[in-house]
């Protein structure tokens, strides 16, 4: 419930800085540019990543970046993951043109098949993206009796945004081992933002 309150104030934040922003603009003083040259795109990090590994070694029908900003011995505990090709143009219908009744369809859907806790549209790139946070407390009917008998608590959570880039249809995460801060959600939103595939 708190993440859900944060993620409220923090969509109001968003959708201001994103009508105000212009193009070129760098919304952070301090902060890394990373540029993907093997994917032709540029965003603006809270800080140089520690590394930059290949989605496919995690992940092989993927493809794209993980920047790692926080580890666990080997392990990544908070990471940005960037991903080209992300989904097919029939994936999402016509985000800047949903009816109201439209929208709220989609956003049960992707509830239920994705386990969102809170589902948002906002600008990216002059176009409406699909702004998304993963549940941290999963129910589940595991007898398939149409009644919840099992509740998962998740290792982490997740914010996942999904948008139509100059290039390619991209999903940009957040991914966090442990519950996300006010300064993860903002610096991730300011990335989102500077982000550029042209």
């Amino acid at each position: 419930m708190i993440l859900k309150r944060m993620f409220l104030t923090f969509m109001s934040i968003f959708t201001l800085l994103a009508v105000a922003a212009m193009p070129g603009t760098s919304f952070a003083a301090d902060g890394y540019l990373y540029t993907s040259e093997r994917f032709g795109y540029s965003i603006k990090c809270p800080e140089k990543p520690l590394a930059v590994i290949n989605l496919s070694i995690l992940s092989p029908q993927e493809q794209g970046d993980v920047l790692i900003f926080e580890t666990d011995g080997h392990n990544p505990t908070k990471y940005w993951v960037v991903s080209p090709n992300a989904f097919s143009n029939d994936t999402f219908p016509d985000l800047d043109n949903l009816t109201d009744e439209a929208r709220q369809d989609l956003f049960t859907r992707l509830a239920i098949e994705r386990g969102y806790e809170a589902i948002s549209l906002v600008p990216i790139q002059g176009h409406n993206a699909i702004y998304a946070v993963t549940a941290k407390t999963i129910q589940i009917d595991t007898d398939k009796d149409g009644q919840v008998d099992k509740t998962i608590e998740q290792e982490g959570q997740n914010i996942e945004t999904y948008f139509k880039g100059a290039k390619s249809n991209y999903c940009i995460v957040l991914s966090s081992k442990s519950a996300l801060t006010e300064d993860d959600i903002n610096n991730y939103q300011y990335g989102l933002l500077s982000f550029n595939d042209k």
